[in-house]
């Protein structure tokens, strides 16, 4: 159940696009953009992200959407690479 409170966390940051929240996707996304695990979702590209990059994906291993699993300080990656 915490992963769901983490991703309903990550949302809230997607919302209101915090400085805090917005420097950690920065710092993470740089990993998830060039992962082989990185999947495009058709529902997810109907969100504007800003940080274009990982708009519309999602994880292949635990199916998180990046645009809200990237913001929430909770979450990890799945291959720890952050």
């Amino acid at each position: 159940m915490s992963k769901i409170k983490n991703i309903i966390n990550g949302w809230q940051n997607f919302i209101s696009k915090s400085e805090v929240s917005e420097d950690l996707v920065v710092q993470r996304a740089v990993h998830c953009v060039s992962c082989t695990e990185l999947k495009k979702g058709v529902l997810l590209s109907m969100l504007k992200d800003d940080f274009v990059e990982i708009q519309g994906y999602s994880c292949n291993i635990c199916n998180c959407p990046l645009s809200a699993k990237l913001r929430s300080e909770k979450e990890t990656c799945p291959k720890k690479l952050w």
